[in-house]
């Protein structure tokens, strides 16, 4: 959840205009920081405003950008995954370094740790999690991990929580 040291986040959240006039600004004590960036101020957090949808915003030096997912109406009562599109960190050129993409998806009802399985593929980080109770009464861990753009994704590269109850594709963005 959101701490004193993100002040600086909590800030940019509230400067940057990602909300549309008609849509609700949550509460702070209903976001949860995914990731919080370098410099301070930039990062991804996460709210639930309703049972079905789960929303982000991504706050980087330049910009923020919020994008908001309807989970499945019917969902497995353990270990319902969504995984989401990877968006980029920031902007980069073919002589610089590549930009990086971050991937979140949403694991409800299951708890991690969750790693690569089948093939890690090569320079993408290890695979973050944050778990949280949101006031609607959902569950959920956002899994989130980064990699470079023109990654070559090995076959077989999944995602897997403990005795591999919960698996899934990393890579793979479920429908909208």
């Amino acid at each position: 959840m959101i701490t004193a040291k993100d002040a600086k986040l909590v800030e940019a959240f509230r400067r940057w205009k990602v909300f549309p006039a008609d849509a609700a600004v949550p509460a702070l004590s209903d976001v949860a920081v995914l990731r919080r960036g370098r410099p301070a101020g930039t990062g991804d957090l996460a709210w639930m405003p309703d049972a079905d949808t789960y929303c982000q915003v991504s706050i980087r030096e330049r910009g923020a950008d919020r994008e908001c997912f309807g989970l499945a109406a019917e969902r497995k009562p353990q270990g319902y995954v969504h995984v989401g599109r990877a968006a980029p960190h920031g902007v980069g050129d073919q002589a610089g370094p590549p930009v990086m993409w971050l991937t979140v998806s949403v694991v409800e009802n299951a708890a991690g740790p969750f790693a690569f399985t089948g093939g890690t593929p090569e320079h993408v980080t290890p695979p973050r999690e944050a778990t949280v109770r949101f006031p609607s009464g959902r569950t959920i861990t956002f899994v989130t991990y980064e990699l470079p753009e023109r990654t070559e994704i090995p076959t077989g590269a999944e995602v897997c929580g403990p005795g591999r109850v919960v698996c899934f594709d990393p890579f793979e963005p479920s429908g909208p």
